[in-house]
């Protein structure tokens, strides 16, 4: 997967194929970048790198939208933000993501926010949730059903990643499955984040059924 841009453009187009085949005075929306395992701000940026295909990957949260009173992170450079197809943000080591209602080629889809990371959980005690949204098009309206179903793999003091070393990570692992009410169809993918707090993701892996591709991060920024 070339070019990824954390796994968001894949879930957007996920919903494409398969249905075709303002800021807020939220005060806890950007947590402190000490008590955070992905410090979530604007102008934050993370670059990764695939030594198996020589693939660069940088993720950079560009503004924010809103949804529900709560601000949410967009790593999609886009200037309308009504367009936004995805955004996250953290609730108290819980993490968010949004899917905003849009319009993508003779697709009308519904919006909603779904857990995808939980650090609060211990070593492998799994959790499970649920989202459906709707959508429209000229083969007919159905249901997207999102299961997420994640983990935490490990906690680890330190880990090493291409000679620098990052302090309180923790290791997560995150299932979606997405079933199609219209054609049938499922798709389930895995990523399995590294997250070091204070820093942010540190190695991502992200797999599906004919492909695997790891990232380690080379660089970071924080604002």
């Amino acid at each position: 997967m070339k070019r990824l841009t954390f796994f968001l453009c894949f879930c957007a187009l996920t919903c494409v194929t398969f249905i075709n085949c303002s800021k807020s005075d939220d005060g806890s929306a950007i947590i402190p970048v000490n008590q955070s395992y992905w410090p979530f701000k604007t102008a934050n940026t993370w670059k990764l790198y695939n030594d198996v295909d020589k693939d660069e990957n940088e993720i950079k949260i560009f503004h924010t939208v809103n949804f529900q009173g709560k601000d949410y992170f967009s790593f999609i450079d886009q200037n309308d933000e009504v367009s936004y197809p995805l955004a996250v943000r953290e609730e108290n080591g819980i993490f968010k993501m949004y899917y905003a209602p849009t319009e993508q080629q003779d697709a009308e889809i519904g919006g909603g926010a779904i857990t995808y990371i939980n650090t609060t959980k211990a070593v492998n005690e799994s959790w499970t949730e649920n989202m459906t949204i709707s959508f429209k098009t000229s083969m007919g309206d159905g249901n997207l059903i999102y299961t997420h179903t994640g983990r935490i793999l490990e906690k680890s003091d330190s880990e090493s990643i291409n000679g620098k070393i990052y302090n309180d990570v923790v290791k997560t692992e995150l299932v979606q499955k997405i079933t199609n009410s219209l054609t049938t169809e499922i798709t389930e993918t895995k990523e399995v984040y590294w997250l070091s707090k204070g820093v942010g993701p540190i190695r991502m892996i992200f797999s599906g059924e004919d492909y695997s591709d790891t990232y380690s991060l080379i660089e970071h920024q924080l604002k």
